[in-house]
């Protein structure tokens, strides 16, 4: 990974960047905050004096917590090289790929050059793709021939092939999802062994946090096939290895499904009764790992990713507040969008 002097100077920061973590009666407070304040809070100072529609500035909003987010990613990157450094820059590419996906949906749906360019997202130059030239371009196939010479090269030819053989945006989405996750892992298992084993419980747990609401959602939701939803799923989580994953997409019911998983998987989603809570069930054990990552583990390059993570789910809770409040939201939805509302889900 790094020098001694590298580690500790990582562990030093992450460790006063977490102070900048809320819990649940920061979340409320916020909750009553006015906009403008909250705006100064997060940086985003005068973003509701330019006169911008709403949808622009929830934009707009997005886009500044992103942009705070990438900023103290570089931060942290400072000390790292090789894989530990590669591993925390393909953590932050899911960021750029909401822009790849949104170019291709503007691009299947022949939408206007300016309405695809300003949903896009304004991020940090070693992870930003060339927008204006993948703008430009005639059509899908040919914007992920353009990637194929980028570091996105494994997720764009992948993409091209599913295109070419199915040539709908709901395969394409899964595809550069399992491509992302299947790269993070790559890169965590070239690193030190020191920190290999912590990163990869780290972001097998991430994995299964998505794997399985996923596979809720393609077998009962989208009926897909057992087939079809296998080869949609990430093959390496923490709890949830291949074999499992054959065993769960042949099955018809969310009760038979929760039953099948091992601990602590199987109580920490006793009770959920359907997907929503099944996920924010997830979600909150991955929050409780990760924090316990972050303040215990003795790897340093675990520690950031740990606190990278966390800073992003509450940056998420955020924008849902300020989401919510820019649309002059009930208080009742916006808490359920900020996920306020934990105790009353029965989870």
């Amino acid at each position: 990974m790094t020098s001694t002097s590298g580690q500790t100077y990582l562990k030093t920061r992450a460790a006063v960047m977490s102070g900048q973590l809320m819990d649940e009666q920061d979340f409320t407070a916020i909750l009553a905050t006015p906009l403008q304040q909250l705006e100064k809070q997060f940086g985003l100072s005068g973003i509701s004096d330019r006169g911008l529609s709403p949808a622009n500035l929830n934009r707009s909003i997005e886009r500044g917590l992103i942009n705070q987010l990438m900023n103290e990613l570089t931060i942290l990157l400072r000390p790292l090289n090789g894989p530990a450094r590669e591993t925390l820059i393909h953590w932050s590419r899911k960021f750029e790929l909401y822009n790849l996906k949104a170019l291709i949906r503007g691009k299947l749906n022949n939408l206007p050059y300016d309405l695809i360019r300003e949903s896009l997202h304004i991020l940090p130059s070693l992870i930003s793709l060339p927008h204006e030239e993948l703008l430009r371009t005639e059509n899908v196939p040919e914007l992920l021939r353009r990637l194929e010479n980028t570091p996105y090269e494994a997720i764009a030819r992948q993409a091209r092939q599913v295109y070419e053989e199915k040539n709908e945006s709901f395969s394409l989405d899964a595809t550069i999802d399992l491509r992302y996750y299947t790269g993070l892992l790559k890169h965590a298992q070239g690193c030190d062994p020191a920190d290999r084993s912590p990163l990869l419980k780290l972001i097998g747990s991430l994995i299964d946090r998505q794997n399985l609401p996923w596979l809720l959602r393609y077998r009962l939701n989208y009926q897909l096939s057992p087939t079809e939803t296998y080869y949609l799923m990430i093959p390496s989580g923490r709890h949830i290895h291949t074999d499992l994953l054959k065993q769960l997409v042949n099955m018809q019911q969310l009760t038979g499904i929760l039953e099948a998983l091992p601990a602590p998987l199987d109580s920490q989603l006793s009770g959920a009764a359907s997907i929503m809570e099944v996920e924010l069930a997830m979600t909150e054990a991955l929050n409780e790992q990760t924090r316990h990552c972050l303040h215990f583990c003795p790897s340093a390059v675990a520690r950031t990713l740990a606190y990278m993570m966390l800073r992003e789910m509450d940056l998420q809770r955020v924008f849902a507040i300020l989401q919510g409040q820019v649309l002059a939201l009930d208080e009742t939805v916006i808490r359920q969008a900020a996920d306020l509302d934990r105790e009353d889900a029965n989870v």
